[in-house]
Protein backbone atom coordinates (compact mmCIF):
# COMPACT_ATOMS: atom_id res chain seq x y z
CA UNK A 1 0.00 0.00 0.00
CA UNK A 2 1.30 3.57 -0.84
CA UNK A 3 1.26 5.90 1.72
CA UNK A 4 0.84 9.93 0.84
CA UNK A 5 1.73 13.02 2.68
CA UNK A 6 0.51 15.90 1.90
CA UNK A 7 1.98 19.58 3.26
CA UNK A 8 0.59 22.77 3.64
CA UNK A 9 4.16 24.29 2.92
CA UNK A 10 6.64 25.55 5.53
CA UNK A 11 7.22 22.11 7.73
CA UNK A 12 10.05 24.42 9.81
CA UNK A 13 7.21 26.23 10.93
CA UNK A 14 5.06 23.64 12.80
CA UNK A 15 5.00 23.72 16.51
CA UNK A 16 7.65 21.01 16.70
CA UNK A 17 9.55 22.41 13.94
CA UNK A 18 8.94 19.81 11.28
CA UNK A 19 9.99 16.28 13.59
CA UNK A 20 6.31 14.68 13.20
CA UNK A 21 6.62 15.67 9.02
CA UNK A 22 10.19 13.88 9.39
CA UNK A 23 9.07 10.81 11.67
CA UNK A 24 5.60 10.12 9.12
CA UNK A 25 7.94 10.64 5.95
CA UNK A 26 10.22 7.74 6.91
CA UNK A 27 8.06 5.25 9.39
CA UNK A 28 7.26 1.88 8.27
CA UNK A 29 11.05 0.93 6.82
CA UNK A 30 13.31 -1.64 8.56
CA UNK A 31 16.33 -0.18 7.21
CA UNK A 32 18.34 3.00 6.31
CA UNK A 33 15.25 4.73 4.23
CA UNK A 34 16.36 6.44 0.81
CA UNK A 35 14.52 9.13 0.18
CA UNK A 36 14.22 10.87 -3.24
CA UNK A 37 13.85 14.41 -3.31
CA UNK A 38 12.03 15.97 -6.29
CA UNK A 39 13.27 19.22 -6.75
CA UNK A 40 11.41 19.90 -10.29
CA UNK A 41 8.87 22.44 -9.05
CA UNK A 42 12.28 24.81 -8.88
CA UNK A 43 14.50 26.20 -11.52
CA UNK A 44 17.45 23.83 -12.03
CA UNK A 45 19.99 25.89 -10.81
CA UNK A 46 18.66 25.22 -7.28
CA UNK A 47 17.95 21.35 -7.03
CA UNK A 48 21.40 21.32 -5.14
CA UNK A 49 20.50 23.74 -2.60
CA UNK A 50 17.72 22.45 -1.96
CA UNK A 51 18.62 18.87 -1.86
CA UNK A 52 21.63 20.39 0.94
CA UNK A 53 18.45 22.45 2.84
CA UNK A 54 16.47 18.98 2.89
CA UNK A 55 20.17 17.29 4.36
CA UNK A 56 20.16 19.94 7.08
CA UNK A 57 16.72 19.57 7.70
CA UNK A 58 16.28 15.78 8.39
CA UNK A 59 19.52 15.49 10.40
CA UNK A 60 17.95 17.35 12.38
CA UNK A 61 15.37 14.62 13.56
CA UNK A 62 17.08 11.17 12.36
CA UNK A 63 20.31 9.89 11.27
CA UNK A 64 18.21 6.94 9.14
CA UNK A 65 17.65 8.39 5.72
CA UNK A 66 19.94 8.95 2.75
CA UNK A 67 18.76 11.43 0.31
CA UNK A 68 18.97 11.23 -3.60
CA UNK A 69 18.61 14.25 -6.23
CA UNK A 70 15.84 13.29 -8.76
CA UNK A 71 17.16 13.84 -12.33
CA UNK A 72 14.54 13.97 -14.86
CA UNK A 73 16.37 11.89 -17.29
CA UNK A 74 16.00 8.46 -14.86
CA UNK A 75 13.41 9.39 -12.63
CA UNK A 76 11.67 6.18 -12.83
CA UNK A 77 14.42 4.06 -12.67
CA UNK A 78 15.14 6.19 -9.25
CA UNK A 79 11.65 5.52 -8.13
CA UNK A 80 11.93 1.97 -8.50
CA UNK A 81 14.86 1.98 -6.29
CA UNK A 82 14.10 3.96 -3.53
CA UNK A 83 11.44 4.51 -0.30
CA UNK A 84 10.34 7.30 -0.70
CA UNK A 85 9.52 10.41 -3.28
CA UNK A 86 9.31 13.76 -1.89
CA UNK A 87 8.28 16.30 -4.30
CA UNK A 88 9.31 19.69 -2.95
CA UNK A 89 7.56 23.49 -3.20
CA UNK A 90 7.66 25.69 -5.98
CA UNK A 91 5.32 25.67 -9.11
CA UNK A 92 2.89 22.92 -10.09
CA UNK A 93 3.81 23.75 -13.72
CA UNK A 94 7.75 22.42 -14.30
CA UNK A 95 6.74 19.80 -12.18
CA UNK A 96 4.14 18.36 -13.78
CA UNK A 97 5.88 19.02 -17.18
CA UNK A 98 8.81 16.87 -15.97
CA UNK A 99 6.65 14.16 -14.37
CA UNK A 100 5.02 13.77 -17.75
CA UNK A 101 7.68 12.85 -19.64
CA UNK A 102 8.59 9.95 -17.33
CA UNK A 103 4.45 9.17 -16.71
CA UNK A 104 5.29 5.53 -15.53
CA UNK A 105 6.89 6.72 -12.48
CA UNK A 106 3.76 5.85 -10.58
CA UNK A 107 3.96 2.35 -11.73
CA UNK A 108 6.49 1.93 -9.24
CA UNK A 109 5.19 3.83 -6.35
CA UNK A 110 3.40 0.96 -4.76
CA UNK A 111 4.03 -0.28 -1.17
CA UNK A 112 6.47 3.03 -1.06
CA UNK A 113 5.83 6.93 0.67
CA UNK A 114 4.79 9.56 -1.51
CA UNK A 115 4.88 13.50 -0.26
CA UNK A 116 4.99 16.82 -1.04
CA UNK A 117 4.56 19.83 0.48
CA UNK A 118 3.25 22.89 -1.04
CA UNK A 119 2.96 22.75 -5.10
CA UNK A 120 4.65 19.07 -4.94
CA UNK A 121 1.04 18.06 -2.99
CA UNK A 122 -0.91 19.85 -5.33
CA UNK A 123 0.13 17.63 -8.00
CA UNK A 124 -1.12 14.85 -6.00
CA UNK A 125 -4.39 16.27 -6.01
CA UNK A 126 -7.16 15.97 -8.84
CA UNK A 127 -7.17 19.87 -8.26
CA UNK A 128 -5.63 22.57 -6.57
CA UNK A 129 -6.10 25.92 -6.05
CA UNK A 130 -2.52 28.01 -6.37
CA UNK A 131 -3.26 30.38 -3.16
CA UNK A 132 -1.49 33.56 -4.47
CA UNK A 133 -3.96 33.93 -7.22
CA UNK A 134 -6.47 32.13 -7.17
CA UNK A 135 -6.04 29.94 -10.53
CA UNK A 136 -7.74 26.25 -10.07
CA UNK A 137 -4.92 23.78 -11.47
CA UNK A 138 -5.15 20.14 -12.56
CA UNK A 139 -3.42 18.17 -11.05
CA UNK A 140 -2.43 14.13 -11.58
CA UNK A 141 -5.38 12.64 -9.68
CA UNK A 142 -3.93 10.61 -7.97
CA UNK A 143 -5.87 11.82 -4.58
CA UNK A 144 -9.30 12.15 -5.20
CA UNK A 145 -9.33 15.63 -3.64
CA UNK A 146 -9.42 19.29 -3.41
CA UNK A 147 -6.06 21.06 -2.52
CA UNK A 148 -5.26 24.51 -0.93
CA UNK A 149 -1.43 24.61 0.43
CA UNK A 150 -0.58 28.15 2.68
CA UNK A 151 -3.85 28.40 4.24
CA UNK A 152 -4.84 31.24 6.19
CA UNK A 153 -1.45 32.38 5.49
CA UNK A 154 -1.16 36.37 5.66
CA UNK A 155 2.45 37.25 5.08
CA UNK A 156 4.47 37.91 1.92
CA UNK A 157 2.29 36.60 -1.18
CA UNK A 158 -0.69 35.70 0.73
CA UNK A 159 -0.88 39.54 2.15
CA UNK A 160 -4.94 39.93 1.56
CA UNK A 161 -5.57 37.24 -0.12
CA UNK A 162 -9.97 36.92 0.24
CA UNK A 163 -9.03 32.92 1.71
CA UNK A 164 -12.99 32.57 1.87
CA UNK A 165 -13.19 33.37 -2.22
CA UNK A 166 -10.47 30.68 -2.53
CA UNK A 167 -12.28 28.39 -0.65
CA UNK A 168 -15.69 29.41 -2.72
CA UNK A 169 -13.75 29.00 -5.99
CA UNK A 170 -12.43 25.57 -5.85
CA UNK A 171 -15.21 23.86 -3.57
CA UNK A 172 -17.76 25.13 -6.91
CA UNK A 173 -14.69 23.97 -9.62
CA UNK A 174 -15.47 20.81 -11.47
CA UNK A 175 -16.58 17.74 -9.88
CA UNK A 176 -17.69 17.76 -6.17
CA UNK A 177 -14.75 16.09 -4.36
CA UNK A 178 -13.33 16.73 -0.53
CA UNK A 179 -11.26 19.83 0.59
CA UNK A 180 -7.99 19.77 2.07
CA UNK A 181 -6.90 22.86 3.25
CA UNK A 182 -3.43 22.79 5.06
CA UNK A 183 -1.77 25.66 6.74
CA UNK A 184 1.73 26.43 6.85
CA UNK A 185 3.58 23.14 8.90
CA UNK A 186 0.54 21.20 8.64
CA UNK A 187 0.20 17.81 6.77
CA UNK A 188 -2.20 14.67 6.17
CA UNK A 189 -1.72 11.59 5.36
CA UNK A 190 -3.55 9.31 2.84
CA UNK A 191 -3.92 5.32 3.11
Amino acid sequence: MTKYILAGGRIDKSLDEGKAFVEELIAGFDKRVQVLVCPFARKREEWQSCLEGDQEFFSKFTANFELVLADPAIFTEQVKNTDVIFFRGGYPEPLLALLKLSSDWINYSEGKTVAGTSAGAEILAKYYSVSKNGRIGEGLGILAIKFSPHWLSTTGDYEGVNWEERMDQLRAHQEDLPMVLLKEGEFRVFV
